[in-house]
C-alpha cells in the first residue's frame, strides 16, 4: 500500500511538466505558424502590387488625349523607371507633336495582366499584360476608330518602395 500512495503522489509531477512541455510545443508552433502565415500574405500583396503597377502602366501608354497629353505623358513617367522611363522620355516630345497635330484621343483598356514570375528577393517581377486601345481623330477626319491591341511582357521593378515599370516588351 505504502508503494501505490508513493506512486499516486509522484505522478502529479511528471504530468505538470508533461503539460508544461506540451504547452511550450504548442506556443512555439503557433508562433511558426502565424509567421509563416504572414510571410505568405506578404508574398500575395506583393505579386499583387507587382501585377497591378505593370496594369496600370499599360493603361497609361495606351490612354492619350491631345487636350492633356502633358499630364498623359506625366503620368508614364510616374509609373516607370530605368530603361522604360528613359526610352519613353526620349520620344515623349514627338508624341505630343503628334497627338496635337492629329487631335489624337486614345482610351486604353486592360483586357488581362498576371504574374509570370517573381524574383527571390522580390524585388524584381515579369507581368503579361493584354491591353487594347481605340483611337479616334478629332481634327475633322471622317476616319473611324480604329482598334489596336497589345501584349506586352513587362519588367516591374521595387524602387523606393514602389512597383514600376523597368523594362516592356511587345510579345506575339
Amino acid at each position: 500500500m505504502a508503494d501505490a500512495s508513493r506512486a499516486s503522489r509522484s505522478s502529479p509531477v511528471p504530468l505538470t511538466i508533461l503539460l508544461a512541455v506540451l504547452a511550450v510545443v504548442l506556443a512555439g508552433t503557433a508562433y511558426w505558424l502565424r509567421g509563416t502565415l504572414r510571410g505568405a500574405e506578404e508574398l500575395a500583396a506583393d505579386r499583387q502590387a507587382a501585377v497591378r503597377a505593370a496594369a496600370a502602366h499599360a493603361v497609361s501608354l495606351l490612354s492619350l488625349n491631345h487636350r492633356t497629353v502633358d499630364d498623359d505623358i506625366k503620368r508614364v513617367l510616374a509609373t516607370s523607371v530605368g530603361q522604360e522611363r528613359e526610352e519613353y522620355a526620349k520620344s515623349s516630345e514627338a508624341l505630343k507633336a503628334t497627338a496635337v497635330k492629329n487631335k489624337v484621343v486614345q482610351t486604353g483598356v486592360l483586357r488581362g495582366a498576371a504574374l509570370a514570375s517573381m524574383s527571390g528577393d522580390r524585388r524584381t517581377a515579369q507581368v503579361l499584360i493584354v491591353a487594347d486601345a481605340v483611337v479616334r481623330w478629332e481634327d475633322g477626319r471622317k476616319t473611324p476608330p480604329e482598334e489596336r491591341f497589345y501584349r506586352w511582357r513587362m519588367e516591374v521593378t521595387r524602387a523606393s518602395g514602389l512597383w514600376l515599370v523597368s523594362r516592356s516588351e511587345v510579345v506575339q
